[in-house]
């Protein structure tokens, strides 16, 4: 029943309320710190998406987006709540994701979470969805630092350096288009569904090659940074030359395509662990859901003894959980008056 804690969780550190809303999902989730260690227990974890909405655009339309969050965020928390078994009352605060993101999205989430820190008199945590991503990490484990994050989504590409839980610094990213916009627009080109990154994996999983190599933008370069629309200009020259495309041009495209933006992201990730030396390499955002990606990325740790570290395909995409996971581990209070949606903020803000 609403508001009675489970016995499992007597005694326990009180449960935080996480909102995400940044992009087309719609998440909330309850969880806490574990009584021992640094480690994140989901308590309850509901997520709507509107991806279905946006696949005949071709890519997310962002008021289409927001007006689909602010008709079930109402009822997506209500349901978090009550498979938690709680009442407000059981809760320490309320967290939010309040950046990077679409702004008529991220108003949706975080005039919400204002609201409900308000009215129920709880603390309001601001969260960087970026951050958030790497953090997941640490629901169910507890990975070791320092380590190399490689945060992959729809708008991000970062490598970044985690000395500890509050030092982190950057080492590279993507100097135009993130890899998960380079997967959307060259599934759009190859006639395949939003979301981008699922389809051309997919299609590609099966594919034989039929000969074409797209360019590696940046490979063998001195730095991290990576890029990404190079490999997408040539991929749409490549279908204007070919016209219409058959079955088996369109999935050796694609398997190129995954191939392309897999051997960028691996070739620098294997860079920063030889330089950098780290425990630890931590995979996150949608991206990381790519199964090429992990397997190339774990056979390099593998070989160079460093643990790598993913999370659950569920807490790689835009989610809740991975929102409170960031409340608890790098809290940041933030006054419920003042707190505004930030659509640029970047992983170190």
């Amino acid at each position: 029943m609403a508001g009675s804690i489970p016995e499992r969780y007597w005694g326990a550190i009180k449960m935080i309320l996480a909102i995400e809303s940044t992009c087309d999902e719609t998440g909330a989730a309850v969880v806490k710190k574990k009584q021992s260690g640094n480690g994140v227990e989901v308590i309850a974890n509901v997520t709507a998406s509107s991806a279905e909405m946006h696949n005949k655009y071709g890519g997310i339309v962002p008021e289409v987006a927001a007006r689909e969050q602010l008709r079930v965020i109402g009822s997506v928390i209500e349901e978090a709540m009550n498979k938690a078994g709680l009442k407000y009352e059981n809760l320490e605060a309320i967290a939010v994701a309040y950046g990077p993101g679409l702004m008529g999205s991220l108003l949706v989430g975080v005039e919400t979470a204002k609201t409900l820190a308000y009215v129920h008199q709880k603390k309001l945590l601001a969260v960087n969805h970026m951050q958030a991503h790497l953090l997941a990490n640490w629901i169910d484990d507890e990975p070791k630092l320092p380590g190399v994050g490689l945060v992959v989504s729809g708008g991000h590409t970062d490598l970044v350096w985690l000395e500890n839980m509050s030092e982190w610094f950057e080492l590279g990213g993507t100097r135009d288009d993130a890899a998960g916009e380079c997967f959307d627009k060259c599934a759009r080109a190859l006639g395949l569904p939003y979301p981008g990154g699922v389809s051309i994996e997919r299609v590609a999983e099966n594919a034989k090659s039929i000969g074409v190599k797209l360019p590696r933008p940046l490979k063998g370069g001195s730095g991290y940074d990576m890029s990404f629309s190079g490999l997408k200009a040539a991929l749409l020259r490549e279908v204007k030359s070919r016209g219409e495309l058959d079955e088996s041009d369109r999935a050796g495209l694609a398997k190129e395509v995954n191939e392309a933006v897999v051997e960028s992201l691996v070739e620098k990730t294997e860079k920063a662990i030889k330089g950098k030396h780290p425990k630890s390499v931590l995979l996150a955002g949608g991206v990381a859901a790519n199964k090429l990606l992990r397997k190339k990325i774990k056979k390099i740790c593998d070989e160079l003894g460093v643990e790598m570290y993913v999370p659950e395909i569920k807490y790689c995409t835009d989610n809740a959980a991975m929102i409170g996971a960031a409340a608890v581990l790098r809290p940041k209070e933030a006054d419920v008056f003042e707190l505004n949606p930030d659509p640029g903020l970047d992983i170190f803000g």
